[in-house]
């Protein structure tokens, strides 16, 4: 049995395993990679070779970007996250970018609805916070475009970390993220990946989970995402085992 804990809000959970986000993209959406054993970049590029995400771990930089080479100035756009944005955020950006059949009403959904729907302060001009008042996000628009800028923890002496989306970024996109973002449900950790997380503000209720039952989640994972694809065959069903115990800490 392993130790697994519950962080709520999500967006304080901490950046979790990269592996959530790059494993689909590789075997369930045919994402390639390139191969350099010495450096910590991971860079994998679509089928199409239209998009491009960098996992690239600078110090006070961004750690992860998404570019996408539209063919013009019009159609091109770019999105940034922080190092310790959780990557369950950042997969709801890629899923909905590498989904084959987009919802139709997603596609012209406005970010800021699910928001307000969940009891976040929102504004006409675009900014937005979330009930604890630790993420804050606005929408800067120009020429008739809208970036976006979120950042989570800004009143700290350092940021906890800030997502960027450029005026060009499709609004199913960003709408993607501000659903994840803004989801009631806990994300979960190990307990090494709780290490260092600020207790202030997070609430963390602990379980215990078959070692077996938490390895087939990013599998179970990869099925579903690559079952989107049009003649794939049906993911396998999977029935990770029930925790059996469940108490705070």
């Amino acid at each position: 049995m392993i130790d697994q804990a519950l962080v709520a809000p999500r967006y304080l959970a901490g950046p979790g395993d990269p592996a959530w986000v790059t494993v689909p993209l590789h075997q369930a959406s045919g994402w390639s990679h390139g191969h350099e054993p010495l450096l910590p970049r991971v860079v994998l590029s679509s089928p199409d070779q239209k998009t491009l995400l960098r996992l690239d771990p600078v110090p006070g930089d961004q750690w992860w970007r998404i570019t996408h080479n539209g063919g013009s100035a019009a159609t091109s756009w770019y999105a940034s996250f922080g190092a310790r944005t959780p990557v369950e955020l950042i997969a709801a950006v890629t899923d909905a970018l590498t989904d084959p059949s987009p919802n139709e009403r997603m596609m012209a959904d406005d970010p800021l609805r699910v928001l307000r729907l969940r009891g976040w302060e929102t504004a006409p001009d675009g900014e937005f916070r979330s009930p604890d008042g630790v993420v804050e996000g606005e929408r800067l628009t120009f020429s008739g475009s809208a970036s976006w800028f979120i950042t989570a923890g800004r009143k700290e002496d350092v940021p906890l970390w800030d997502a960027r989306f450029d005026g060009r970024t499709p609004t199913r996109i960003v709408a993607a993220f501000t659903q994840a973002l803004s989801s009631p449900a806990p994300l979960r950790r190990t307990h090494e990946q709780t290490l260092g997380l600020s207790r202030r503000r997070l609430d963390l209720q602990w379980e215990q989970v078959p070692a077996e039952s938490l390895a087939s989640v990013l599998p179970a994972r990869v099925a579903r995402l690559a079952a989107r694809r049009p003649g794939a065959p049906p993911p396998p069903s999977a029935r990770p085992s029930p925790p059996t115990r469940r108490h705070p800490r």
